[in-house]
């Protein structure tokens, strides 16, 4: 414009020419100083328009994390277990970590010296228990450990299951084999019968409350009432045995199951059938038959993937949203809701509100400090 508007000013003879620039600069110039030529200027140079930037938690605002470097402070073999859309508890061999508020604050509780074990409570993460030769039970996230109002029938060692995420006071544990229950916090105990010998045992919540599942070898059954009432189920076929294990809501099926095969198998009108999923890891499960597997396999540095269906296993399509750099070691959901979560292997937690298809993250501090 400069070189232009110099050549012509030299081509005009006269005063005539001297106010007629003036004129035309002054238009120029008041035309270049508003906002809405401006906008239209970038409209015609190829700029985009101003775009309102989106609330969606699903799109980052800033940029991505590094890649970690370590594992999360679960480690290998890591469960979930959610009570609600804003309370999880994770864990690990030998820890506990627990939200009750999204994901924003988490309680870490180890036992306490010469303990086994940690379970620990998912609508309030200050209260958690241990096992080994005694029992011993926390209120205040770990900070003290005292033993509970009655002691425990024997024998020892006790080994914590699960604190169940309907209610904080029901507490399972194994020992000697056996199934031990208590509803009220250790002030009454009770080994539950009409079950085998335990061998590693899966427990997970089922579809109403006080229901849960217990998987043992290739048994399984329903514990109805916290365990008041024992109903066997079809055992798994091939005498395999139940790796892990979910409650399915809505639909005809009832239970999804990863054997120690590997394969995937459905429980529907009390039969259990294979299921055929791309992915090998964990297993969860959701409202309305939704049905979620992870990638598994304990590394960095590689896409995390999720598979998920809608119909029951009978068709399969890949989630987004997931991290780059950690595979999925662990997946939660409830019969009743659409909200999945997932642990990645560096740590990093993800959520899900629809059933498994998109994800983001719900929170990062579940990392080690060298990731």
């Amino acid at each position: 414009m400069t070189s232009f508007r110099d050549e012509r000013v030299q081509r005009w003879v006269g005063f005539g020419a001297v106010p007629v620039l003036a004129v035309v600069l002054g238009i120029a110039v008041a035309v270049a100083s508003s906002p809405a030529s401006l906008t239209r200027g970038q409209h015609a140079l190829g700029s985009p328009a101003p775009i309102q930037a989106s609330p969606s938690p699903s799109v980052a605002a800033s940029p991505s994390p590094p890649t970690v470097t370590e594992p999360g402070i679960l480690g290998g073999g890591p469960h979930l277990v959610a009570a609600g859309s804003t309370s999880l508890a994770a864990f690990g061999p030998n820890l506990a970590a627990a939200s009750a508020d999204g994901g924003k604050t988490w309680t870490i509780l180890r036992p306490p010296s010469k303990a086994v074990g940690v379970a620990i409570d998912p609508g309030n993460p200050s209260r958690g228990i241990t096992g080994g030769n005694n029992i011993q039970v926390t209120l205040d996230g770990g900070g003290s450990w005292k033993s509970p109002v009655t002691a425990p029938p024997g024998p020892a060692a006790y080994q914590p299951l699960l604190v169940s995420p309907f209610d904080g006071a029901i507490w399972f544990l194994v020992h000697g084999g056996k199934l031990l229950r208590t509803r009220d916090a250790g002030q009454t105990w009770r080994d539950i019968g009409g079950l085998p010998a335990l061998n590693n045992p899966v427990l997970v919540p089922g579809q109403v409350f006080g229901q849960f599942y217990l998987g043992s070898g290739g048994s399984l059954f329903e514990l109805v009432d916290n365990g008041q009432q024992v109903l066997a189920q079809p055992s798994l076929p091939g005498g395999v045995s139940v790796n892990a294990l979910a409650a399915v809501g809505g639909g005809q099926a009832t239970l999804v199951a990863r054997a120690s095969n590997g394969g995937l198998q459905l429980l529907t009108r009390g039969a259990w059938t294979p299921l055929t999923a791309a992915l090998s890891g964990p297993v969860a499960a959701g409202a309305n038959g939704i049905v979620v597997v992870g990638d598994g396999g304990t590394k960095l540095g590689v896409p995390a993937q999720v598979a998920y269906s809608f119909d029951g296993g009978s068709t399969w399509r890949s989630a987004v949203g997931l991290p780059y750099d950690q595979t999925v070691e662990a997946l939660a959901g409830q019969p009743s809701s659409t909200t999945l979560f997932a642990y990645c292997y560096g740590g990093d937690v993800y959520a899900s509100a629809d059933g498994g298809a998109s994800w983001s993250v719900y929170s990062r501090a579940l990392r080690n400090r060298a990731g």
